[in-house]
């Protein structure tokens, strides 16, 4: 059975930068994205696989980059040679105004 980690993370970094950031530190950790959901300017949620054993990495990583991931239940250790599914929950904290996208009008 695959192992699921959820985790949550807080940044005021803007949102596009710190959404490469976290799309360079798991390709160089050996993981992919699996996919992005990105809702206004508030938040995204990024699915990943990631080998176990470099989660400590990512989220010292991130950390390090100024994206703050909460540390409530971390699993204090990943089978090694073994991948894991994640998601990541990044809120951004900013005072912009909500993100307003126009809906093309479709004809008919």
């Amino acid at each position: 059975m695959q192992r699921l980690i959820m985790l949550s993370a807080v940044t005021r970094m803007p949102r596009h930068e710190a959404t490469s950031l976290v799309f360079d530190t798991l390709n160089r950790l050996g993981g992919w994205v699996d996919d992005v959901r990105m809702y206004s300017n508030i938040m995204n949620t990024i699915r990943f696989t990631l080998p176990g054993e470099a989660l400590p990495a990512l989220v010292a990583a991130l950390g390090d980059s100024h994206i703050a991931i909460d540390q409530d239940g971390l699993p204090t250790a990943c089978p090694p040679g073994k991948d894991i599914s994640g998601s990541l929950q990044i809120t951004f904290i900013h005072d912009e105004p909500d993100l307003r996208r126009a809906i093309p009008a479709v004809p008919g």
